[in-house]
């Protein structure tokens, strides 16, 4: 009787005990929810503000060495904000990610994507670390604040991001917050093309310039081509958001989605077009064959040709009013391929667009216009001539490719880990003769390699660039295994997604062999980049 007793009361606490552990894990699975969906939600804020908010900020720089590059009052408009809310937006996903690691026993998989970022991370934060000018390699310049602690909040959107699970209708939600990206930037762009300059519109200018003082004026003439600070980031940006939507649009099976992002893809096709650089034309180039095999292997064959035999007949008939609008619209684009210009009367020549970074009010270089004899006295008898210095003019790439041959050099002087994210004109020799030669003038400061990859090199070293590249690879590797493998999942509404990320990233990659990483556009790259590495490893694990 007694056991009986005993059995009973054993087997109620054995119960309650096994109810009491299931709540607390029922709680803990909800709150773990609750913890993903405000990540998520962060996620899209990131990726609607950082690209989009523009306003002056006035701040003091102080330049690490006597240069042309002066110390004093500097004013930026299109990146000091944008750094603003992307280190309070990490700052905000890393706690809410840390609670979930720490308290809600959440496990980080054990795998080479998370140990190459370890390295990238841990390579990065040393390049700052040895950099001879330690505080401007962890901000950045002034009127770009790329330095270390940017890449590292870079890292943590990509590291929370691929250790999270989405649904397919989250992964959408992403893709339609560049929407208003677009948009804006779009109308900005046609309102140049007409000569209207928005900056002229009472309330815009007051929001933009209105926290400067009144003495700090912008230069006459000042036009805003946009939220990002130059038309060679807006040609880059434009042309890797004209491949996401194209490629949504040709394996959507909702008819209204696929509309409206041919339309998104149309819009971004104008940004491309009217920012006069060559880099966007030549990325979209370069991407299409991949969206013809991309066709060619897909189910939906038929419909994919019909939705791209449209895109380009709509693509045509707006580009002939931009180009008649302006000929050099041409020039940039199928002038780099075909040199006759049908809307000019008078032939120009194909360049893409040159960024001169010269301050007001800057002293020309100098260089030497007399010859000194060595000694104390000058001997009259000798007669001295002014070295013979190299003529005006245009270099391979519009000068990019001797901005290369120039990068290169100073990483092999530093290789391992570079000379701190950022440095750069603190470094490049910039009263070397060979500048006029190559850009066409020497009133010109190099403030960064035009490469995003040469970008990482020269700031972070081998260390970061090998890591990084290694990262991308396996993300693209693993995703087409997974295409190859399972055929159903590439014509699913998740896999047409997927595609889209991943020839976004392709676009990323291309466009920065000629454009530098600028903090409005990165968050886009590695955010969706760990959105697509989550789903293969959520997709693996159902396959699993």
């Amino acid at each position: 009787m007694d056991y009986n007793k005993y059995y009973k009361k054993s087997k109620a606490n054995s119960e309650r005990k096994i109810e009491r552990d299931n709540n607390i894990i029922n709680i803990d699975v909800k709150e773990s929810a609750t913890i993903d969906k405000t990540i998520y939600i962060l996620l899209i804020t990131a990726l609607v503000i950082i690209p989009l908010f523009i306003k002056a900020h006035l701040s003091e720089y102080v330049s690490p060495k006597l240069t042309f590059l002066s110390t004093g009052m500097q004013a930026d408009i299109f990146s000091y904000y944008k750094y603003i809310f992307l280190i309070i937006i990490t700052i905000l996903i890393g706690i809410l990610f840390l609670y979930k690691v720490f308290f809600l026993q959440y496990k980080i998989p054990k795998n080479y994507l998370n140990l190459f970022l370890g390295v990238l991370a841990v390579a990065i934060t040393l390049s700052a670390v040895l950099s001879p000018y330690k505080s401007l390699a962890l901000h950045g310049m002034y009127n770009r604040h790329e330095g270390a602690l940017a890449y590292v909040c870079y890292i943590v959107f990509f590291f929370v991001t691929a250790n999270m699970k989405f649904s397919t209708k989250q992964i959408s939600g992403f893709l339609y917050s560049l929407y208003p990206f677009v948009i804006l930037n779009m109308v900005t762009s046609l309102a140049i093309l007409n000569g209207k300059n928005l900056l002229d519109i009472g309330w815009v200018h007051n929001f933009i310039l209105g926290s400067i003082p009144e003495e700090a004026q912008i230069s006459e003439g000042a036009q805003l081509w946009g939220t990002l600070s130059n038309p060679n980031y807006n040609s880059g940006i434009g042309s890797i958001l004209a491949i996401l939507f194209l490629t949504w649009a040709l394996f959507d099976k909702n008819k209204l989605r696929t509309a409206i992002n041919v339309v998104m893809g149309l819009c971004s096709l104008v940004i491309v077009l009217t920012s006069l650089s060559t880099s966007g034309f030549l990325t979209i180039l370069t991407l299409f064959p991949f969206i013809i095999l991309a066709i060619l292997v897909h189910k939906q064959k038929g419909k994919a040709l019909l939705v791209l035999g449209s895109f380009l007949i709509l693509a045509t008939a707006m580009f002939i009013p931009i180009a008649n609008k302006n000929p050099r619209v041409w020039d940039e684009t199928i002038g780099f391929i075909v040199k006759e210009n049908p809307f000019s009367s008078q032939p120009q020549a194909s360049l893409m667009f040159i960024e001169h970074d010269v301050k007001k009010g800057m002293n020309e270089i100098f260089f030497p216009d007399r010859a000194y004899a060595e000694g104390s006295e000058m001997d009259t008898n000798v007669k001295f001539s002014i070295p013979a210095l190299p003529e005006p003019g245009i270099g391979a790439g519009t000068g990019r490719v001797y901005n290369w041959e120039k990068t290169l050099e100073l990483v092999k002087e530093r290789p391992l880990f570079g000379y701190g994210l950022d440095t750069f004109p603190y470094f490049f020799p910039q009263n070397d003769p060979n500048i006029i030669a190559n850009l066409g003038t020497s009133n010109i400061i190099f403030d960064k390699p035009h490469n995003m990859f040469l970008g990482l090199l020269y700031g972070s070293g081998l260390f970061a660039f090998l890591s990084c590249m290694a990262i991308m690879i396996l993300i693209v590797v693993k995703q087409l295994k997974v295409y190859f493998k399972h055929e159903k999942y590439m014509a699913s509404y998740n896999g047409t997604l997927t595609l889209s990320i991943l020839l976004l990233g392709f676009a990323y990659l291309v466009q920065g062999l000629f454009n530098d990483s600028i903090v409005a556009a990165a968050p886009i790259f590695w955010i969706l980049m760990g959105a697509l590495a989550a789903n293969i490893n959520q997709y693996e694990e159902t396959i699993d």
